[in-house]
């Protein structure tokens, strides 16, 4: 990149200001075709508890305000992962400047394969983990005594903080192609930090899936370790040393 193409703090705030912008404005828009489908985006979302619960339970709120929170809660989650192909484009749109020209060409495949990974994520929480999770927490602590009724505010948060937290996990992959581009790590590098990878993996699946069953924490932990050893390998065919 040249000298004179280089741009200032202020430009580059300006960059990352429209973009959020965009975003934003997007996220609006598509806000309110999902509230006004908001019933039906309710029932799918619910799926994975709804097939765990007791014959004599039901989903619950507490507090007159609780059902419209809930039903502008899952409008705006929904408007947000329609919006994620915008946000992956607008954070590379952000770095391509300082690529060069032949990297520049992969724009359109960073694009799709980031969307791809978010949704392909979201989509195996949503089937795969949140129905185990779900069905632990609630059937391994119920009894004759206790009887689960869960409340839709919490459902909803944890459910969302699940789909979410795979969905960033399955990015990564990508998010170590970039940063090898810009020379931040390295294969040789993250190799080295294999160990402590695992550790810090088992961690954040025992605090993201809050279970006492293993198998639950496995579901989060083995993708975290794949897509580590699938970012050392990205890492060692795009990282150039100078």
């Amino acid at each position: 990149m040249s000298a004179e193409e280089k741009m200032t703090f202020l430009e580059h705030f300006g960059i990352l200001r429209k973009s959020l912008i965009k975003i934003i404005l997007l996220m609006i828009i598509l806000f309110i075709p999902a509230f006004y489908y908001r019933e039906l985006i309710m029932e799918l979302a619910l799926v994975p508890i709804s097939n765990s619960l007791p014959s004599d339970s039901k989903i619950i709120f507490t507090r007159p305000i609780e059902g419209l929170s809930s039903n502008v809660r899952i409008s705006f989650l929904a408007s947000f992962i329609l919006t994620f192909p915008l946000i992956i484009y607008e954070i590379w749109s952000f770095i391509k400047p300082a690529l060069y020209e032949e990297e520049k060409k992969t724009s359109a495949i960073v694009i799709i394969l980031g969307t791809l990974l978010f949704f392909i994520g979201a989509f195996c929480c949503y089937k795969f983990v949140a129905p185990v999770t779900f069905n632990i927490l609630i059937n391994e602590y119920s009894s004759d005594s206790i009887t689960a009724l869960p409340n839709i505010s919490d459902t909803l948060g944890f459910l969302s903080s699940l789909i979410l937290s795979f969905g960033i996990i399955f990015e990564y992959p990508l998010i170590i192609y970039i940063l090898s581009k810009f020379g931040a790590t390295s294969g040789k590098f993250l190799s080295s930090k294999r160990k402590y990878s695992i550790l810090i993996s088992t961690v954040i699946s025992a605090v993201l899936t809050p279970t006492t069953d293993v198998f639950s924490m496995l579901f989060m932990l083995v993708p975290l370790v794949v897509f580590y050893e699938i970012g050392i390998l990205v890492s060692y065919l795009t990282y150039k040393e100078d």
